[in-house]
């Protein structure tokens, strides 16, 4: 089976061919998660028949559909016309808690696609694609016209955090702590695995007050809204007082220098001497080697002004927010945690 991963361990030829058809699999990859075709495979292999019926779909059709995505490691076909799930399918699936099927449909939603076509406008300005294709600063200006799109951005964001926090909140050691804030913690996904991994811990979830407010069914849901109490403001203006250990997920990376430093500083300002904060966020590689994370990057150019950050960068802007970096935990995703101590 062929997959594709590094262009490189490929012939030039194949390897370009294969990287200016790449959105082939993502559109092919929408079409099964919009039809529910891994929700309807469930955990045995079926006919091609037998998933054209419950999927309303076009049989020969989907067979080609189906053939197509099992080249690249989604669905395997096990019998001629017969095709069960793969691991990698299994992020497909709507049931499956680590499902990434949101994220997917998002990268392939038009609203999305809009503004990453304008990708050569900020390579040619700087200018986040958002303002060529909307006239807006970020991302998050346009949720504000389209609240469809931004709840599917809010599932898809509860999908990852699911795939890329949870290792990390199981390396971590929060026996120390006895209270924790998350910052600009969204709908609670992150704060609601802290607190179910650490039933000692109370927690606070800081955000938007809009935000919090909407985050009230999915702490319940998750069990945790007794220990996790719900505070609206602004981040960049001052942050709940009172907790040994404080996180943040996801933030500096949207932030150009000038704002990470702000917020940093604004942070530092609100917290103890003695206490700690936790930046998750993705961290780059030197150099030519291939990575995720330069993906990333690109989108992040996108949607607004910030970008990922090497190690190096990373340590150069918390020391200049007030902080220095004193520990990188990794857990095998494309995130890491980087514990941070004040300084000054």
């Amino acid at each position: 089976m062929t997959t594709i991963l590094d262009p490189r361990t490929k012939s030039p030829l194949i390897a370009f061919l294969e990287l200016n058809s790449r959105y082939w699999v993502n559109h092919a990859l929408n079409a099964a998660a919009k039809l529910g075709i891994a929700d309807v495979m469930s955990y045995e292999a079926k006919s091609v028949d037998e998933i054209a019926q419950a999927s309303q779909t076009h049989a020969s059709s989907l067979y080609r559909l189906l053939r197509t995505l099992a080249s690249v490691g989604v669905f395997a076909e096990v019998e001629p016309h017969r095709f069960a799930l793969t691991p990698m399918a299994e992020y497909l699936r709507s049931d499956n808690p680590q499902s990434l099927r949101h994220q997917l449909m998002m990268h392939c939603a038009q609203w999305h696609l809009q503004f990453t076509k304008e990708l050569i406008n900020s390579i040619k300005d700087g200018q986040p694609a958002v303002t060529h294709a909307y006239q807006i600063n970020t991302l998050y200006e346009y949720f504000d016209r389209d609240g469809e799109a931004g709840e599917l951005f809010n599932q898809a964001m509860v999908g990852l955090t699911r795939n890329f926090h949870i290792p990390l909140v199981k390396a971590y050691d929060f026996s120390g702590y006895s209270k924790v804030v998350d910052l600009a913690g969204g709908q609670g996904a992150l704060i609601s695995e802290i607190l179910k991994a650490n039933p000692h811990l109370q927690g606070v979830l800081f955000d938007l007050p809009q935000a919090v407010d909407q985050a009230a069914d999915f702490l319940a849901e998750q069990g945790v809204a007794d220990r996790c109490e719900r505070v609206g403001g602004d981040m960049f203006k001052s942050i709940p007082t009172g907790a040994d250990l404080y996180t943040i997920s996801y933030s500096i990376i949207d932030c150009s220098d000038e704002s990470a430093i702000a917020l940093l500083s604004s942070i530092r300002q609100g917290m103890a001497d003695n206490a700690k904060l936790l930046v998750i966020d993705s961290i780059a590689p030197t150099g030519d080697e291939y990575h995720w994370v330069k993906w990333l990057d690109l989108d992040v150019l996108s949607i607004g002004k910030g970008g990922a950050r090497t190690e190096s960068e990373f340590r150069e802007l918390f020391r200049k927010g007030g902080f220095e970096l004193v520990r990188i935990i990794n857990a095998g995703t494309p995130v890491s945690a980087m514990e941070l101590i004040p300084i000054g």
